[in-house]
Order: C-alpha cells, then sequence, then structure tokens
C-alpha cells in the first residue's frame, strides 16, 4: 500500500471495515446489503434485483480491500463524507457506504462516485458466495 491515507480506511475499532448498502426503489434498482470484516469475511444479504438473493457468505482476499482503499483514497472519499439527502423527497433510492471511519449517505445530490461504486459491485460479482447458515 502506498500511502498512509489510504490505511486510514482498513482501520476499524469494531465491526466491519467495509459496509455498502442500496436501498429500494420503485423499479429495478439492486437492493442489497454488503459487510466485509477486517479479516476479510463477507456477508451479502440480495434483497431485491441483484445476484444472489438472500443471506450469503464470502471471503474478500486482504488485497482486494487494499486495492480499494487505494481507489478510495485517489477518489477523495475521505473528503466527500457526509450526508446528501433531502428529506422532502420520499421515493429515491440511497446508496450508503461505510470504508473506515469514513461515511456517506448519497440520495439526493451526492459526490460523483459512480467508479467507485462500480468497483465495489465487480468485487461483489466476483467474490464466490454461500449460502449462509441460519442459526
Amino acid at each position: 500500500m502506498g500511502c498512509g491515507g489510504s490505511r486510514s480506511y482498513l482501520k476499524t475499532k469494531e465491526g466491519p471495515v467495509l459496509y455498502y448498502e442500496r436501498s429500494m426503489c420503485f423499479g429495478p434498482c439492486p437492493a442489497f446489503r454488503l459487510e466485509v470484516d477486517p479479516d476479510g469475511k463477507a456477508r451479502f444479504n440480495g434483497r431485491a434485483n441483484v445476484a444472489p438473493m438472500g443471506q450469503h457468505e464470502g471471503t474478500w482476499p486482504l488485497e482486494w480491500l487494499e486495492n480499494l482503499a487505494e481507489e478510495a483514497h485517489a477518489v477523495g472519499f475521505a473528503d466527500k463524507a457526509g450526508t446528501y439527502d433531502n428529506p422532502l423527497i420520499m421515493d429515491l433510492p440511497s446508496t450508503r457506504v461505510t470504508f473506515g471511519p469514513h461515511r456517506i449517505l448519497d440520495r439526493v445530490n451526492g459526490p460523483d462516485l459512480g467508479q467507485f461504486y462500480a468497483i465495489i459491485d465487480s468485487l461483489i460479482a466476483t467474490t464466490e458466495w454461500a449460502p449462509a447458515e441460519q442459526p
């Protein structure tokens, strides 16, 4: 990994190092939640218009998280952290991302992070998911 700035994304006091969620909409929007722990354990819950549907588990190599941290640093994810929303608008899907200590809620007029989201989406598609064991 390069500079210390990208390393900040891989630090968390507790819980997942990466949280990525897309909410439902009134159309064919993908809706899911992804959580990835610092050790690479990944959990995916597909809710609508995605594969796989339901609760699944997989593993992300540390290299994937390191590369994603480099990309987050390159696009200035930490500088764009915040809430982009308008509570008067009710029918738009949202994207929520927490990467290390940096959080973004992107529902209305958020920063252009399309390429960053596309990278995460491609990692989700590349992951070998297995149905999660139910308690």
